[in-house]
Parts: structure tokens; sequence; C-alpha cells
């Protein structure tokens, strides 16, 4: 099994929220995560705009940063390459996703299309509708 974490889920590692601890348990297991390479990007701004909003001072968004670099190089990389980006047109027709919602979906279908077994974890309610409707098993946190 594959623990596939949209940045949505991710995010509750470092700021403190509904469903934090439950992420925060998953990464202590040491089990196979996996994110899709936009996921850092994501992760960076969330972070950084939970500073700004005085969610996390100055000091406590290093260390974010910092701890999201060590997740991060531990966790498999899924690239965003040509058929994953394709995927998404047919992907956006079928459900109401954002663009890096559906890249995320995206993503984590392209393992479980591999034989991959994937739990799928996320916070937002579309993106968990999507991927159960598309037949992954959903964590949702």
């Amino acid at each position: 099994m594959i623990y596939f974490v949209d940045t949505s889920a991710l995010v509750k590692r470092y700021i403190a929220e509904a469903g934090s601890e439950q992420v925060r348990r998953l990464l202590r297991r040491k089990v196979e995560i996996c994110v899709a390479r936009i996921t850092e990007a994501e992760a960076y701004a969330a972070i950084a705009r939970a500073t700004r909003m005085g969610a996390l001072a100055a000091d406590e968004r290093d260390r974010a940063f910092n701890q999201l670099s060590v997740d991060l190089a531990a966790a498999r990389i899924v690239e965003i390459r040509r058929a994953v980006v394709t995927a998404v047109r047919e992907l956006v027709v079928r459900w109401s996703l954002r663009g890096y919602d559906a890249i995320q979906l995206a993503c984590a279908l392209r393992l479980h299309e591999e034989g991959v077994a994937v739990d799928f974890w996320c916070a937002d309610g579309d993106l968990v509708t999507a991927a159960r409707g598309e037949g992954l098993r959903v964590t949702p946190v």
C-alpha cells in the first residue's frame, strides 16, 4: 500500500488544524508516502500564506519549510508528464475539480493504473468525491 497525500492533507503536518494529528500519525508510521511534484510548490505557498494570516510565526514557517524539505526527500514523487496532464481533461468533465486538484488525482490514478494499491489522503471535499468515484481508496482528513 502506498499513501498518496495531496497538498490539502500534507499541509496539516505543518499547520495545526482539524486532521493534523491524523496526518502526523501517518508520517510517523514510516510507510511509503507519495506526492505529486506540484505538492512542493503548493505546500510552500500554503505555509507562507498561513504565516501572512498570523497562523504561524516566521520561525515556525521556517521550521515547517525545513520539515517539508525532509518529508519530500523521503517521499516518492509522481512527475507531471504528458499522460498525467492529458488525463485532466476527462477528470474535469466528470468532476468539479480545480486544475491542480485534477493533477493530484491524475497522479494518484497513474499509480493505481500501474497496479499500485493507493490510499488517497485528502482534505478537499470535491477531490475526495472524485477520487472515490474514480475507484480509489480514500482517507479524508
